[in-house]
């Protein structure tokens, strides 16, 4: 027996009758999350106040800036999800938080002593995007082996919760942060967040490794190639990935489309005041979070299936309420929050239950791949979609572009009318 497969067989199946905060190692790693929601957070205010202020940067280079960061995921995705099919899992995750902290370190140091440019920190957000890119998929890869397959929606969902729960005060606490300290400064309050997520984890599974590949005593290692077209072709053939990564493909295109228009048709058609957009935008979270707390309970009573097709048949009837708003009057602004609230929400319950039933599709082994692929196919339309929707605004006019958003979302229910049916989910 080789050496990883000896520290698989330390760590014994998750038993379905532990609680969820019994499952060893899974308290650890909601708190690892919570650090790293910490930093991210604090991260996307005072990053680019830090561009702005302490570079002069144009609106060009802060939409480069940003972009730096989420490049990772559409380029490396798969040769991640590969890596993270051979690899300690855990431990990859602790040493990409590690990174992240260290890079991010380097920036107030840099200020300090009047060396900070522009490429520096281009190259800082990049890093920390290929880091938190690592630090998704490895916690979406393990997820499934730390909490057993029978809580993994249920365990998503409690994710959900501590992300969001910090996310909506990790902005506020950045601004505080930001006039104290400075922007250069608050970063090290970020990346000290970055280095306490890899310490809990280190903490959490010191005695409880966890390996990628539970088959790796008798799984050959095959090469890149190889790994690669075995992945895709899973993704592709298996009934049930292959509809959710397309309904989740279709609904981020419509996302992505709406996103483009939204706040133009706020200001211009709706007439929406900022502090009005301020708050629409605050109920964010607050959706999330509510979506988060109900899924368990609900999945619980009802299961995976149905909470998935009432979540993707509902979205449609969210997003429709965004062009309804106009025919609300002084009431838009009403309108819009119920739209936010509900949206978000759903979305979150959606999520939730497609993962669940994605680990459920998938061997430990072939998570990462799978992860890997899925990101791309889901993702890799996105940025195309908002330069369509900002075309179709200008071409149709946003009221009626408004309108498409919602066909699209409405189609995204498409893919998964056969997964519903029961002959679909035994053939899965």
């Amino acid at each position: 027996m080789d050496k990883d497969a000896a520290e698989d067989s330390e760590l014994a199946p998750a038993s379905p009758k532990l609680r969820l905060r019994d499952r060893p190692g899974f308290p650890a790693l909601l708190f690892s999350i919570a650090f790293g929601a910490l930093s991210t957070g604090i991260l996307n205010v005072a990053n680019d106040l830090v561009a702005i202020y302490a570079l002069g940067a144009s609106a060009t280079q802060i939409g480069i800036l940003n972009a730096s960061e989420s490049v990772a995921f559409l380029f490396l995705a798969i040769p991640a999800g590969i890596m993270l099919d051979r690899v300690n899992r855990i431990k990859t995750m602790m040493w990409a938080q590690l990174a992240a902290g260290l890079a991010i370190f380097s920036v107030p140091l840099a200020w300090s002593v009047g060396a900070l440019s522009y490429l520096q920190l281009v190259l800082v957000s990049f890093l920390v995007g290929v880091a938190g890119m690592l630090w998704s998929m490895g916690g979406g890869s393990a997820l499934p082996s730390i909490v057993g397959r029978d809580l993994v929606s249920t365990a998503y969902a409690r994710k959900e919760t501590v992300e969001t729960s910090v996310g909506i005060a990790s902005p506020g606490l950045a601004g505080v942060l930001v006039a104290v300290m400075s922007a250069p400064f608050t970063l090290l309050v970020a990346g000290t967040a970055n280095l306490l997520a890899a310490a809990t984890l280190l903490g959490g599974f010191r005695k409880k490794p966890l390996q990628a590949v539970p088959s790796a005593e008798s799984a050959p290692r095959i090469g890149f190639r190889e790994s690669f077209g075995e992945g895709l072709r899973f993704t592709l053939k298996n009934p049930v990935i292959r509809a959710l990564v397309s309904s989740s493909a279709i609904t981020n295109m419509g996302l992505a489309f709406g996103s483009a228009l939204e706040t133009l048709y706020f200001v211009k058609v709706l007439g929406f005041t900022p502090q009005a957009i301020g708050l629409v935008i605050s109920t964010i979270a607050v959706g999330g979070l509510l979506g988060s707390l109900v899924v368990p309970s609900l999945v619980s009573k009802w299961g995976e299936y149905r909470i998935l097709a009432i979540s993707i048949f509902l979205l449609p009837l969210a997003v429709a309420m965004v062009p309804l708003a106009a025919f609300a009057g002084t009431g838009a602004v009403w309108v819009i929050i119920g739209h936010s609230v509900l949206y978000n929400a759903l979305m979150v319950s959606y999520n939730a239950t497609a993962y669940g039933l994605l680990a459920g599709s998938t061997p430990d082994e072939m998570m990462g791949r799978q992860q890997g692929f899925r990101l791309v196919f889901t993702m890799g339309p996105v940025p195309v979609l908002g330069i369509v929707g900002g075309l179709a605004g200008d071409a149709l006019g946003l009221q009626h572009a408004m309108w498409i958003w919602v066909g699209l979302t409405a189609f995204a229910a498409l893919p998964l009318l056969a997964l519903l049916r029961s002959d679909a989910r035994k053939e899965a």
